[in-house]
């Protein structure tokens, strides 16, 4: 009789086990949601220059994704409320239905993909080598890095650290909260080159004059905006935003004004991008600057590992191959 009823309790509990997954499960916002509410919550790490940034007075997230958020939050007719969110905690959140999306550089990946959705992409980057100008170590290329001598500093939990671990480099990694201690301790000597987003590291050697230098760039990787996993209507309307901007064909964008604006705007461009000449191209940055991605190399790019909406993944790991 003991045995009948601990069969019956057992076949109760795992009746009931389906409806305790659903509901531990974080509940979507649906776009209705968002449209009804006529405002969307948008999470970033504002402290990846020239991406997001707070004024520290104001209290007011600026840079390059606030102003593509911007552009898409007037077509649907919404405001935005930012959340400064760490970002060892920021996807975890996301999952958890703490805001509705994260738009803060994210690269879009095959490990991500998995568990959130992403819009298609609205900005191409590379990783970059920065070393100081002393430069110890005669650092000059990614391959440089490869060495058991080398100290190498990394944000955690971002593709510079993917990297380093998929091509499984022999240097010592050292990995920081933020990427503004990593350029820190660069400067400090505390590693000796640090890994990053092209961007963002020109930004750090423009806030320091003179202290560091890009040496090599690698690993082109492109940008999303993430949002939880069946954020499907949300991820659609955004890209029709997203679509105004940079045209409905992703290997063969057409730039509009304000994206070649917003990007002379924050990434120091020393003209705006030319679509009748170029078509595909993101000019960025000042030759002072260091890096100029000409409408050649994007498309070297969208050829060679094109864009997540047709089911390839911008960053491709060697152990997966």
């Amino acid at each position: 009789m003991k045995n009948k009823k601990l069969i019956i309790g057992i076949f109760m509990f795992a009746l009931l086990i389906p409806s305790i997954s659903v509901a531990s499960a974080a509940e979507v916002t649906s776009l209705d949601d968002i449209i009804t509410a006529g405002k969307m919550v948008v999470a970033c790490e504002a402290g990846y220059p020239p991406f997001e940034m707070k004024n520290t007075t104001t209290e007011e997230i600026y840079g390059f994704d606030p102003d593509i958020m911007a552009f898409i939050a007037e077509d649907m007719d919404i405001e935005i409320e930012y959340r400064d969110v760490s970002w060892d905690v920021i996807f975890t959140s996301l999952a958890a239905g703490n805001y509705d999306c994260v738009m803060s550089a994210v690269t879009i990946t095959s490990e991500r993909m998995e568990s959130m959705d992403f819009t298609r992409w609205y900005y191409f980057s590379t990783q970059s080598v920065m070393v100081t100008t002393a430069n110890p170590k005669n650092i000059s290329t990614i391959g440089d890095v490869n060495d058991t001598s080398v100290k190498v500093g990394v944000q955690a939990t971002t593709t510079s650290q993917w990297y380093l671990e998929d091509e499984e480099y022999v240097s010592e990694m050292v990995t920081y909260a933020t990427i503004t201690l990593a350029i820190e301790a660069l400067d400090s000597g505390a590693v000796d080159v640090v890994l990053g987003d092209d961007a963002t590291l020109v930004a750090g050697q423009a806030i320091n004059p003179g202290n560091f230098e890009i040496v090599d760039r690698f690993s082109p990787e492109a940008f999303g905006i993430a949002c939880q996993k069946g954020s499907t209507a949300l991820v659609d309307r955004m890209n029709t935003a997203l679509d105004k901007l940079l045209g409905t064909n992703e290997s063969s964008p057409v730039f509009s004004d304000y994206y070649n604006e917003t990007h002379y705007k924050w990434m120091n461009a020393s003209a705006s991008v030319d679509e009748a000449a170029l078509k595909i191209a993101l000019d960025s940055y000042k030759a002072t600057g260091g890096n100029i991605i000409s409408g050649a190399s994007i498309l070297s790019l969208i050829v060679v590992i094109p864009v997540a909406t047709f089911g390839i993944i911008l960053k491709i790991k060697r152990k997966k191959d």
